[in-house]
């Protein structure tokens, strides 16, 4: 996509003009970026090593004139329908974190849907405190995957459990209400909270002290994860990043604790690559890897 508007000037950018302009200034345009015909949240990329020229992406309405598929690495293109039928089984979801293992965001792994009680896709579970019930294992892939794709998983009831190793429970709770979106994010009720956020990110940098930055847009209130210097290094091999630009236009699924910085915005802390997952998109007409 060759143009995007910018909505802190209200002006229709080409790609190549708005990839000289200075930092920080182009960092704080980045950041209000949305397709210029039906406003939904856009990306730039920088020019790549591989000679791609600078360019943008969004998340287009189904209905929008500039819409262009995006394929996410590592999901077959009917999960969606597969994923919708699964909300309603009821049954609880249960993330083992001390199991994640990231994974090659540059390379296609097809994924099947664990079918209820048939190998690992569905296990019987005690729940502490509670009764015998049916639950699925999940992964932080797969919940990022259903909240992408669905407004009444992200509303619903479904219990969640996110054990950070053996019994030892992270988040408990109705996906509702221990799930919430960047844009959903208020003082009054995820201040210092340790839960699962998630949401897109515009852009990706390193400060000074080693630190990670994955940086959401203004209209996603400006959220920002940091990502602790010591697994940073441990973060990108994780997740098989080479070029920070890899990071933008994704979206990110994280288990922490949110804070609010001096100027009033979120910031949520992680302390380990096993407690966030990246879905990155590309444009369905490119090769993988490019």
């Amino acid at each position: 996509m060759q143009h995007a508007r910018c909505t802190i000037d209200n002006k229709v950018w080409e790609a190549e003009h708005f990839s000289v302009l200075l930092e920080p200034n182009l960092e704080n345009m980045r950041r209000n970026l949305v397709c210029a015909e039906c406003g939904e949240f856009a990306w730039f990329r920088r020019a790549s090593r591989h000679g791609r020229p600078p360019h943008f992406c969004a998340h287009h309405m189904d209905n929008c004139g500039l819409r262009v598929e995006y394929v996410a690495i590592g999901e077959q293109r009917d999960d969606a329908t597969t994923q919708e039928e699964e909300l309603n089984a009821g049954d609880s979801i249960i993330v083992h974190l001390d199991q994640e293992h990231g994974g090659q965001i540059d390379v296609n792994e097809l994924q099947h849907p664990p079918t209820p009680g048939v190998g690992s896709g569905g296990r019987a579970f005690v729940v502490p405190g509670g009764e015998r019930e049916t639950a699925q294992q999940f992964t932080m892939r797969r919940i990022l995957l259903r909240l992408v794709q669905s407004p009444m998983f992200r509303n619903s009831n479904r219990q969640l459990i996110l054990y950070r190793k053996d019994e030892e429970v992270l988040v408990s709770g109705a996906v509702r209400d221990v799930v919430a979106g960047f844009m959903d994010i208020t003082t009054e009720r995820h201040s210092e909270r340790q839960m699962l956020y998630w949401g897109p990110i515009a852009s990706a940098g390193m400060t000074a002290d080693g630190k990670l930055w994955l940086n959401s847009s203004d209209r996603h209130q400006g959220v920002s994860v940091a990502i602790f210097d010591d697994v940073v290094d441990e973060f990108l091999k994780m997740f098989g990043v080479n070029d920070l630009e890899d990071l933008t236009g994704a979206h990110i699924l994280v288990a922490g604790t949110c804070y609010y910085a001096r100027t009033g915005k979120p910031v949520i802390w992680c302390g380990s690559p096993r407690y966030i997952v990246v879905r990155r998109y590309r444009d369905a007409r490119l090769q993988v890897g490019i």
